[in-house]
């Protein structure tokens, strides 16, 4: 067999993977190859670095479903992703994070952790995610939609499984920016807008978080 038609053949016969889950191995997540752990990154500031070309999509996937094993500590990671969220709105093309949080070492476990959830719980991603309606990805205004959710998940909303209210939403925002699905931007946009009316119903709870919050700082 000529050999560019067996190489064809290789890559139409391998499995595609969901983005998030390549960029987690190539930078060294539950990887075969027994270098990756010597090029792996040492701080949240080497992650970010390696990960730039993917960007906020990256970032804000990553601290997500760190996020979801933390009930009652969204509030750190709420913040967090809320400063991707303004990054985007004001129109950088790069994450940027201080240089106390750039210098917090990084487990690889932590990764390893994250790379077989996605394994394991979302596979059917794959099928459900391609390259599509890119006119929908305007990087300013899903920034907008970050930067509202993760304010309502760093709110510390005494209300049972209130943080998947805006967990959900910001990882169907991070999947539709990595995989430049126009489709799940829009999801985004239309569970964000859910979120907001959710928010209104219960604004005497949000009211008094706040002022609790207030008094606290005070």
């Amino acid at each position: 067999m000529d050999p560019e038609l067996a190489r064809e053949v290789i890559v139409a016969e391998r499995p595609r993977k969901l983005r998030l889950n390549e960029l987690l191995e190539e930078l060294g997540a539950i990887s075969e190859d027994p270098g990756a752990a010597e090029r792996a990154p040492r701080t949240i500031g080497d992650l970010v670095d390696k990960a730039a070309e993917a960007g906020f999509g990256f970032m804000i996937g990553i601290l997500v479903l760190i996020a979801i094993p933390f009930f009652g500590l969204s509030t750190p990671f709420g913040l967090a992703i809320a400063l991707m969220g303004l990054q985007m709105m004001i129109g950088r093309d790069r994450p940027w994070l201080p240089k106390r949080a750039r210098r917090r070492e990084l487990s690889m476990s932590m990764l390893d952790r994250v790379a077989g959830l996605l394994s394991r719980r979302t596979r059917w991603l794959v099928k459900a995610t391609r390259r599509r309606w890119e006119a929908l990805i305007m990087p300013r205004l899903i920034g907008v939609g970050i930067f509202v959710l993760a304010l309502g998940l760093a709110l510390p909303l005494p209300i049972p499984g209130s943080n998947w209210v805006f967990l959900l939403p910001l990882f169907i925002y991070a999947v539709g920016l990595l995989e430049r699905d126009g489709v799940w931007i829009l999801m985004g946009h239309i569970t964000m807008l859910v979120d907001v009316v959710l928010v209104y119903f219960f604004i005497d709870v949000v009211t008094s978080v706040l002022g609790r919050i207030w008094a606290w700082i005070t």
